[in-house]
């Protein structure tokens, strides 16, 4: 059974890459004060030996070749190798750490006790790092970076399944202390192999499916003197499968309750004691079909001796029955007019909550709890197919 992955800390930092050995006593430059943080935030986070090859460039624009660094966190052992590391514009910040315009690592390379990431090139814009004496091991703050670019990702699982990435994106700027008030994600081309003799993925091999393709996007804007978030679109798509997309707003997320949930890592009551002071302006739902549904329909049709159009409709006529359980009859008509519709021609299905004004979690867990029926409503739930 394999063990879930789990990459050290050190990976975020590593990706700078700018690493020394101890350099001597005479007046640095600033290169060599950037190479000299690097190499004391890196042993900060737990690097027990760092080595490097040739070091070419001046203060502008320089290159480290044949970096290594072995670390041990949380007893667990990595060893991350990069061929060749270009800095440009690096500095000493004032803090003590450092900063770059642009850091380019090409052919990194991490092996862990559990696991195994390559990549061809690692691209980080407008990079800031932590000083060494604020290095917590483990923990990922402080650090920023306006854009990351990955390509070519290879990771290699420990019970040696290959997982290829083309690759991974990401951005965030216009920072309030740790957070940025724009961010966005892009993963494309995760391939997952589906193992037949893995019991865990039959049913998506039955379906015809020996491999799972994967593109995931994010994009959000957060408002801190409001609190409000704004995601309009986290999508997860699957080729030959289809999209799921979610789209949410979201109020009272201010500094202080993000700095007071951070405190409350290790205690879940108070984490959901502040997630109830949290509003929801809007929330929505969309699955656009790509034959997922299709054959899950044919597959049962096909069990049942029927054909898909039989199968449709026999599931259309038991939904008014299904869903009287809601207990709430408008909500119940909507759904399964707008089920129905998807069954007989999968597209797209769409649920959607619009309240009136912005809801506290508080009074939709305790609707959830004390009239479960009444809820669609309070939500101004909706539901819509095909559009």
């Amino acid at each position: 059974m394999s063990r879930p992955l789990r990459l050290p800390r050190l990976v975020a930092v590593s990706l700078t890459l700018g690493v020394a050995l101890p350099l001597p006593a005479f007046a640095q430059s600033t290169r060599d004060k950037v190479i000299e943080i690097t190499t004391q935030a890196l042993k900060a986070n737990g690097a027990k030996d760092v080595s490097y090859g040739k070091i070419e460039g001046d203060d502008a624009r320089f290159t480290i070749s044949d970096t290594k660094i072995v670390s041990e966190v949380e007893g667990k052992t990595s060893t991350v190798t990069v061929a060749r590391t270009t800095w440009t514009g690096a500095k000493p910040t004032a803090d003590g750490g450092y900063s770059a315009d642009e850091v380019l690592a090409e052919s990194f390379d991490l092996e862990a006790d559990d696991a195994k990431v390559k990549a061809d090139r690692v691209l980080l814009t407008k990079y800031v790092g932590q000083a060494p004496a604020k290095v917590v091991p483990g923990k990922v703050s402080g650090e920023r970076v306006q854009r990351a670019e990955v390509t070519g990702i290879t990771i290699t699982t420990e019970d040696a399944k290959v997982v290829p990435i083309a690759s991974v994106t990401f951005s965030a700027d216009d920072y309030v202390g740790d957070m940025p008030r724009k961010a966005s994600f892009d993963m494309k081309g995760l391939v997952v192999p589906l193992d037949p003799a893995d019991p865990d993925v039959a049913q998506a091999r039955a379906l015809g499916y020996e491999k799972v393709t994967l593109d995931v996007a994010f994009s959000g804007t957060w408002d801190d003197t409001t609190g409000r978030l704004d995601i309009p679109s986290f999508t997860i798509g699957a080729a030959d499968m289809g999209t799921l997309k979610l789209a949410v707003a979201i109020g009272g997320l201010t500094p202080a309750v993000i700095e007071e949930m951070k405190k409350a890592e290790a205690d879940q009551a108070k984490q959901m004691e502040l997630l109830q002071q949290l509003t929801v302006e809007k929330a929505s739902l969309r699955w656009d079909d790509a034959s997922l549904v299709t054959r899950v329909i044919g597959m049962q049709a096909k069990e049942q001796g029927v054909d898909s159009k039989t199968y449709a409709k026999q599931i259309k006529l038991m939904l008014p029955a299904i869903l009287s359980m809601v207990g709430n009859k408008d909500f119940e008509k909507k759904v399964a007019s707008a089920a129905g519709t998807f069954l007989e021609a999968p597209k797209s299905l769409t649920v959607s909550a619009m309240p009136k004004q912005p809801l506290p979690v508080a009074q939709i867990m305790g609707a959830a709890m004390m009239a479960p029926q009444s809820l669609p409503s309070v939500l101004g739930a909706e539901v819509s197919a095909n559009d």
